[in-house]
């Protein structure tokens, strides 16, 4: 039975890509003729992102906020680009391109997430600093609902109303207290019992969750993209740069700081945003105005094929004979 659920999660793992795009092409076209389906989760959306924070949060251990003191410029730079650069990125980009204060809010909320946890995939792929990239994941999903409230009323408070204090406790709901009893269970079951063979069914089951989120958000925008159907192309223009810029940028900063393993663990933690919770807030906070869920919907695709191709990318750059230096370095660095 555990053979059939860890080749259920590996499989989950592997086509996670074609999931979400299969799922927002069901939930829109289905919404085409009835949004029942979407409505009918939207009351359990803070039941739901709970158990997906519940779920990935038990894969985090005490030990990796050790890094804070180990490598505290890597970390610290983590920080800035999940909670400075991002934020700002995704604000200048609705600003610039979309007029609708919905849209422009959605898009902001892409920025001010925390990382996601699949930054750590393809960190490992990639030969990165894995323990670095999951204690910036860790980090930020802690300082999340202490900083994300004032920055979405700093960058989106002209364009919508928000109640900070209201955002707060929907997050501390939603991110802090799964959170914390995620990393409490997980340091419980590793002094008590061995949780080593049912760890890879985690990050599966919190991105299935994560899945029926998404859907529930495509199925019930569909009335409202076919009445806003002229700002789908400017609202498209702003997140098909989202991801780019949030790579690319940090990548090529990287260079004049870091050695490879943490430029790539750095870099995938300012990329991959932790979009499941956006739709949960979306959801949460954002009741009366639907359509700020739309930019994170789309940014659910857009982010995962940028991961991708920004992998080949990278993993051409590293290809034997043209970074042997690089490979040297990473070496001196697994032998420290």
């Amino acid at each position: 039975m555990v053979k059939q659920l860890l080749y259920g999660a590996e499989f989950v793992r592997t086509h996670y890509q074609t999931i979400i795009l299969v799922t927002v092409v069901v939930g829109l076209a289905l919404g085409l003729w009835t949004t029942a389906p979407g409505k009918a989760i939207q009351p359990y959306s803070a039941a739901l992102t709970f158990l997906m924070i519940l779920f990935i949060s038990l894969t985090i251990t005490p030990r990796q906020f050790a890094l804070v003191v180990r490598q505290p410029g890597a970390v610290l730079a983590g920080l800035l680009l999940n909670f400075a650069y991002m934020p700002l990125l995704c604000w200048a980009l609705a600003r610039l391109l979309v007029n609708d204060p919905q849209l422009t809010t959605g898009i902001i909320l892409v920025g001010v997430v925390p990382c996601a946890g699949m930054a750590a995939v393809w960190t490992a792929l990639l030969k990165g600093d894995v323990p670095l990239g999951m204690a910036i994941n860790a980090l930020t999903m802690v300082l999340g609902p202490f900083l994300i409230p004032p920055l979405m009323v700093w960058l989106a408070g002209s364009s919508v109303q928000i109640s900070p204090w209201d955002m707060f406790q929907q997050l501390a709901v939603i991110l802090l207290i799964p959170l914390a009893l995620g990393i409490t269970l997980r340091w419980l079951a590793d002094r008590f019992w061995n949780p080593q063979p049912y760890l890879p069914l985690l990050p599966a089951l919190s991105a299935l969750t994560a899945v029926l989120l998404m859907f529930a958000i495509c199925n019930v925008n569909v009335p409202l993209i076919q009445a806003r159907w002229a700002v789908v192309p400017a609202l498209l223009g702003a997140v098909v740069l989202i991801f780019p810029l949030g790579f690319l940028v940090p990548h090529w900063l990287g260079r004049f700081a870091f050695g490879w393993p943490q430029r790539v663990a750095v870099t995938y933690s300012s990329g991959m945003k932790n979009l499941p919770i956006a739709v949960g807030l979306a959801m949460a906070s954002f009741r009366g105005q639907p359509l700020v869920g739309l930019p994170v919907a789309l940014a659910f695709i857009l982010q995962m094929l940028t991961a991708s191709l920004f992998y080949r990318y990278l993993n051409r750059q590293a290809a034997p004979g043209k970074h042997s230096a690089r490979n040297s370095e990473q070496n001196r660095w697994r032998d420290s």
